[in-house]
């Protein structure tokens, strides 16, 4: 008898192990079916944000390419505006390099005069060009010489061919019958900001007449 009730104890035992073991399996499926549905919202809310965010991309990489092509236009304008401008120069330049009528009437032209910068702050060389107007049947003698007009420590001031040239030279010696190149080298003083150059021809001899002829310095400047 008392093993019948022993087994039949154990039977029990083993008859509540069991349901406790489905109810604890159930619930843990249901706790798993939970969490899998707030994962499944969570990846949901995260494609929804990605596509947005791919939206955004989207959008942000068209105005970058909209403001590449607005720059690169910009850039276009701006270098048709420089090549008119140097355009613009030039014709200015040319007009000015006209002969003038105080160089008609003294029978001799400036040709060109021209600045080339020798690597150094101020220091430069200079090249002068002048020709015979008239039949060339004459020799030309004479002088010339030049001044460069500017501003120095905010004051206006005028450099005479001895003070750009350390004292070497103070007029530059004329003589030819068709043309004569002149070359020589200048330092301005540090601070000087240079506005224009003036040059002065003095020929001598019956018939010569002197005359002056000015440069603006952003033309001349090589």
């Amino acid at each position: 008898m008392q093993q019948v009730l022993a087994l039949l104890i154990v039977a029990l035992l083993g008859w509540g192990i069991y349901r406790l073991g489905l109810y604890a399996a159930g619930q843990n499926n249901a706790e798993l079916r939970a969490e899998r549905v707030q994962l499944q919202a969570q990846l949901a809310e995260a494609r929804k944000e990605n596509s947005h965010l791919r939206e955004r991309v989207a959008v942000l990489e068209r105005a970058e390419q909209i403001d590449r092509q607005a720059y690169g236009e910009v850039e276009r304008s701006l270098k048709q505006v420089q090549d008119e401008m140097l355009e613009l120069k030039e014709e200015v330049a040319f007009y000015r390099g006209i002969v003038s009528p105080a160089e008609t009437a003294s029978g001799l032209s400036v040709t060109r005069f021209k600045l080339f910068g020798m690597g150094e702050e101020g220091v430069y060389r200079f090249k002068l060009v002048l020709t015979q107007l008239r039949t060339n049947t004459r020799l030309v003698k004479g002088h010339a010489s030049f001044v460069i007009d500017g501003v120095l420590h905010g004051q206006q001031k005028q450099l005479s061919l001895r003070e750009v040239s350390g004292g070497t030279q103070d007029k530059l010696k004329l003589r030819f019958k068709y043309f004569q190149n002149i070359e020589g080298d200048i330092v301005l003083p540090a601070g000087f900001l240079p506005s224009r150059v003036i040059v002065e021809v003095v020929p001598v001899g019956k018939g010569w007449q002197r005359f002056k002829k000015s440069f603006d310095w952003s033309d001349i400047i090589a």
